[in-house]
């Protein structure tokens, strides 16, 4: 029997959710974006805002409106004014410049704004950047610096303040606990003006979470408290040891759970870095528990604390759900099911219980993701999806070398397996961008050494018509000539002043004949070899002469063989004829246009368009060949469209541009400049990079596709990237990541490098669990309801037997079904609306290493007996059906058949997966956050009736922006086909534009006369409007909003969201 420690822990974490009775919420909705609408907390959580306050934060940026310090205070205003019932305190750096300075205590945010927007004003530059002193000062701060010694959890659910603790911390407490003194691990806390600080702890509750936003421009420097020092093995700067002390110790041992069990209260450090970018900040958010953001401007930095609120209403949502109860009358035997989740590592649970003969909770039964860790196979789950595409996926080209299997897919229900993805499906699993064509990952070779195929410093990279890579190699002096797919074929070179030799080779290019082109930055000149590497012709020579060369770094070749030589430290582009006669040159140092500063790459496109990569300046330029300036575009940031030293640069037949930066980014432009998508991060796993120097590109037409190949230099490797159209290309990844979703757990950390998992079952963060046993809902017979052999009462006698069973959503992508008396998984479903090419959403993004919690299937299902038919027969019979929301993971919903869960088989697939129902069939439906009802209407037709939720889409109707009703009724989707007005019914309120848009809340559906069929709803929207709906009608056409307008208008920042 599973463990009672994990059902108790959740139990009490329950019990914690009740005594504090508090909310974390938006107070005004805005973009929801994974943030959700409403949030239950454990207890308010402590929020400290950090802010660089340090002389260059007074300094203006080039074409910044504003000085840093004023666009941090408005976007940290910005966050605070989206949220309500958590507590605030803002700090700062001491103007001694010793450490922190607590500007501002923590203090209930909704009732102190202009306190805390006041301190955030009154910040001013000035002094430095002492980023260790103030963690470790906010450290201590959060233990306490006056007050009551050791008063535990505080029995105020409204506590802000709640004494010191004194005693011992425990460092390292979960692998090797060892005990120090308070003052040996944090000897000293902040200043209050130019005095110390003698503020209480706000920790009051061992339930209540804590978090810090640090903000900073600067390079941090300090020394950790002894205890601190070296707290990790990675941890290779002090701040990062502090960050990740402060995220590992209990800084409050006085305050235990209820049971007297120990809680851990600590901090999440977040970083920010504000024109800066630094893998110390990165680190520290890493180790913090946190995240990291870059910004360089107002909006990147509004962005970056709204994505840190999003996270911080997240980790507060408490660790337990509602308990959901397999009877209605709670009795002695009566089965509990309580969902949980970890925030530390976005896990979850479905715990089942049985209540004793005195009520209580007894023993726990058993453990959903103990039962689904410990499957024998993944091969075996039953795990289903949505394919709403009507043709198979594309298939390779004629001539390909890879056997093609036939595609399975087909619209509907199918078996998540890859041969029955949809196109769009497929793309999400290989990484692409996107539907369209762009360029994916595809495979990578080389390893740091002097081998074949090993590589000391791969310095730059070039193609030829054939597809064939040739690679310098910087330190071993060699040029590596290679198939498309990395094969190794020969190589040359070697250092030496003989005719095959190199000297410090850092540039290639290729020639319409496949000549071969070499710069050798150590002696100053250019050789030329054929494609098996025999010397053709050698230029340049040390000197400043127009025929001679000083420091050149790369070259290019146009269709007439000229070439355009970059001289790197001339700051300059000089340009010989085929046979190294000196032609012309343009340049020179600066920043104007047509001048440069250290430019490092060459390009030139069918066209004769010249671009140089101008590497200090942050920019690309083009020239015609004879050197007159066309066109600029980037500037520094890390912004699309914007380089932080932008160091390679090809182009392509198509005439695109691709640009990879020395800070580990590739980005593509059409010709004239306009950014179109990008690749890359820094790091060693599969399209990352470590400081790459060259780009080339393959254009292998349609069939072939394109191809671009990055020298990733401190990596010591190639990658590739290839566009879908290749037949080359290599859905590897792509099986990997679905037999990662399935439960394969050897590409976590090795092989693909995949997400590490604790677990394979997903946090349920704002899903209960749902318990479906035997039909007990008691339809009469006649009216509206079928009678004789088709009453409900015979349905019910039949399936009286039928196996319990316990759904719920999770943020792993995926509704699961759970038997009810063991816990075993009989069916996962992953709706098909949540695939998505688009960077950090779709399903890939789940196995992301850098995975940062987004929501999924985030909501509570309803299920209901139903009579209506299906979609292989026209007869309607009575049925279990389930539908499904996603809450903020999604604008859609799903329906499912659960009449029999012994016919849960992928071979059922098309049978058990009704519909799914999205903005893509509506863009009228938002977010629907709370739990759908189904009923039985006026028109004999069983629906879903749902608001239309937040962040809708739609434009150009005439109803666009306004709060609706929606009516899906259950039969409408089952052709595969959704049309208004047959299949689904949108019942507009008249309040709400595009400009300001309004959404329609939880509907409560009445029966008014006791028939059973619902005539009435009742709802809220987020401008603080009540409506009702009537339905009373046979006609759907007569169904309105009733009275003429709302029941009740209130203030439009105080939004209804909660269910009439």
């Amino acid at each position: 029997m599973f463990s009672l420690k994990h059902f108790h822990r959740g139990w009490v974490g329950a019990l914690c959710l009740f005594f504090a009775s508090l909310t974390t919420a938006l107070a005004d909705p805005g973009p929801l974006a994974q943030a959700p609408i409403l949030t239950s907390a454990a207890s308010a959580p402590n929020i400290l805002i950090v802010v660089d306050d340090s002389g260059s934060m007074g300094w203006r940026r080039s074409g910044q409106p504003k000085r840093p310090m004023q666009q941090a205070q408005d976007a940290a205003i910005s966050l605070l004014d989206s949220l309500s019932n958590v507590r605030v305190g803002v700090a700062s750096f001491s103007r001694y410049n010793f450490g922190g300075e607590l500007d501002q205590p923590v203090v209930d945010l909704d009732t102190n704004r202009a306190l805390i927007y006041k301190a955030i004003r009154d910040l001013a530059p000035r002094g430095g950047t002492p980023l260790v002193g103030t963690l470790q000062h906010m450290g201590r701060y959060l233990v306490g610096l006056g007050g009551t010694v050791n008063p535990g959890n505080s029995s105020s659910s409204s506590c802000t303040t709640n004494g010191q603790f004194r005693g011992d911390l425990i460092l390292h407490p979960d692998d090797a606990p060892r005990a120090y003194p308070l003052n040996e691990v944090l000897p000293s806390g902040p200043n209050k003006s130019w005095r110390r600080s003698t503020a209480p702890s706000p920790i009051c509750h061992w339930c209540q979470k804590n978090f810090l936003i640090l903000l900073t421009d600067g390079w941090g420097w300090g020394n950790a408290s002894r205890p601190l020092r070296d707290y990790c093995p990675t941890c290779y700067h002090p701040l990062i040891s502090v960050a990740a002390a402060l995220n590992d110790i209990d800084l409050r041992p006085d305050i235990d759970e209820f049971d007297g069990s120990e809680s851990k209260n600590n901090l999440v450090t977040y970083t920010i870095g504000f024109h800066t970018s630094q893998t110390l900040l990165k680190e520290t958010a890493k180790k913090g528990g946190g995240l990291y953001f870059e910004a360089d401007n107002e909006a990147e930095l509004k962005a970056a604390f709204a994505k840190i609120g999003e996270d911080i209403l997240a980790h507060t949502s408490g660790s337990a759900s509602a308990a959901t109860f397999s009877t209605s009358l709670l009795q002695s035997g009566t089965d509990l099911y309580l969902t949980t989740f970890n925030t530390e590592h976005w896990t979850g649970d479905v715990i089942a219980g049985r209540l004793d003969a005195k009520g209580r909770p007894g023993p726990a039964r058993w453990s959903a993701a103990h039962q689904l860790d410990h499957a024998s196979d993944p091969e075996t789950r039953t795990m289903l999806t949505w394919n709403s595409e009507d043709t198979p996926p594309v298939s390779t080209c004629p001539g390909s070398s890879k056997a093609s299997t036939a595609s399975k897919a087909r619209p509907g229900g199918v078996p998540f397996r890859w041969d029955y993805l949809s196109t769009l499906q497929q793309r999400d699993l290989l990484g692409q961008a996107s539907a369209s064509g762009n360029l994916v990952y595809e495979r990578k070779w080389g390893r740091a050494g002097s081998g074949n195929g090993q590589f000391g410093l791969p310095f730059d990279v070039a193609t030829d018509s054939k597809g064939n890579v040739y690679v310098v190699d910087y330190d071993n002096h060699l040029v590596q000539k290679f198939d498309r797919d990395g094969s190794f074929l020969t190589q040359w070179g070697g250092l030496g002043s003989g005719s095959q030799h190199l000297d410090h080779p850092v540039g290639i290019a290729t020639d319409k004949d496949d000549n071969i082109y070499v710069v050798q930055h150590g002696s100053h000149s250019i050789k030329k070899f054929s494609p098996t590497g025999d010397l053709l012709a050698s230029f340049g020579g040390y000197g400043l002469e127009p025929s001679q060369m000083y420091y050149p770094f790369d070259v290019a070749v146009d269709a007439d063989g000229n070439l355009y030589v970059v001289e790197i430290q001339n700051h300059r582009i000089k340009v010989f004829d085929a046979a190294g006669r000196y032609l012309r040159e343009w340049g020179g140092k600066g920043s104007s246009a047509g001048r440069f500063w250290t430019p490092n790459r060459i390009a030139i496109d069918f066209g004769a368009n010249v671009y140089v990569s101008d590497y200090v300046n942050h920019r690309i330029q083009k020239f015609d060949t004879e050197g007159n300036f066309l066109a600029q575009w980037g500037s520094y940031g890390t912004a699309d469209g914007q380089f932080r030293y932008p160091y390679g640069v090809a182009t392509d037949g198509s005439g695109n541009v691709f640009v990879v930066e020395y800070f580990n980014r590739v980005q593509q432009f059409d010709a004239a400049g306009n950014f179109i998508e990008k690749w890359g991060s820094v790091g060693s796993g599969d399209g990352q990079f470590r400081y790459p120097r060259g780009i080339a590109v393959f254009d292998g037409g349609v069939c072939e596709g394109s191809s671009f190949f990055v020298a990733d230099a401190y990596n010591h490797r190639i990658q590739k990237f290839s566009s879908p159209g290749s037949s080359h290309i290599s859905t590897a990844i792509g099986k990997a990541r679905l037999g990662y979703l399935r439960g394969e757990r050897s590409n976590e950390k090795g092989g693909w490098g995949f997400r590490e998992r604790e677990s394979l079952l997903g946090d349920i963060i704002h899903s209960s669990a749902v318990f479906i046993g035997k039909p007990s809902l008691k339809w009469p017979a006649g009216g509206a309801f079928p009678s004789g052999t088709q009453a409900y009462s015979r349905f019910a006698r039949d399936h009286h037997g039928r196996r319990g069973v316990v759904a719920v959503g999770a943020n792993d992508g995926m509704l699961h079904l759970f038997a009810a008396d063991t816990g075993k998984e009989l069916l996962a479903y992953l709706p098909g609306n949540l695939f998505s090419t688009a960077k950090s959403q779709g399903y890939h993004y789940l196995t992301d290493p850098d995975y940062s919690h987004r929501y999924y299937v985030d909501g509570t299902p309803a299920v209901s007996d139903v009579f209506i038919p299906s979609r292989f027969s026209s007869a309607p019979n009575w049925r279990s059906v389930l539908v499904g929301i996603q809450g903020s993971g999604g604008r859609g919903l799903f329906a499912l058949d659960v009449t029999d869960p012994e016919k849960f088989k992928e071979s059922n697939a098309t049978h058990i997966a009704l519909w799914e129902f999205s903005s893509s069939d509506d863009p009228h439906l938002g977010y629907t956050l709370a739990r759908p009802t189904i009923a039985l209407l006026p028109n004999g037709r069983w629906a879903a009736i749902v608001g239309n939720g937040y962040e809708h889409t739609a434009t150009g109707t005439p109803t666009s922006g306004q709060a609706e009703l929606f009516v899906i009724f259950l039969d409408g989707g089952l052709d595969r086909k959704w049309t208004e007005g047959r299949d689904y019914l949108r019942i507009p309120t008249g309040a709400g534009s595009v400009g300001r848009r309004n959404g329609l809340s939880t509907p409560a559906v009445i029966d008014t006369d006791g028939d059973r069929v619902a005539d009435r709803v009742y709802a809220g929207d987020i401008q603080g409007n009540l409506w009702a709906f009537d339905l009373s009608s046979k006609l759907t056409g007569d169904w309105k909003v009733a009275h003429g307008g709302p029941l009740f208008s209130g203030s439009a920042r105080q939004p209804i969201m909660a269910k009439p």
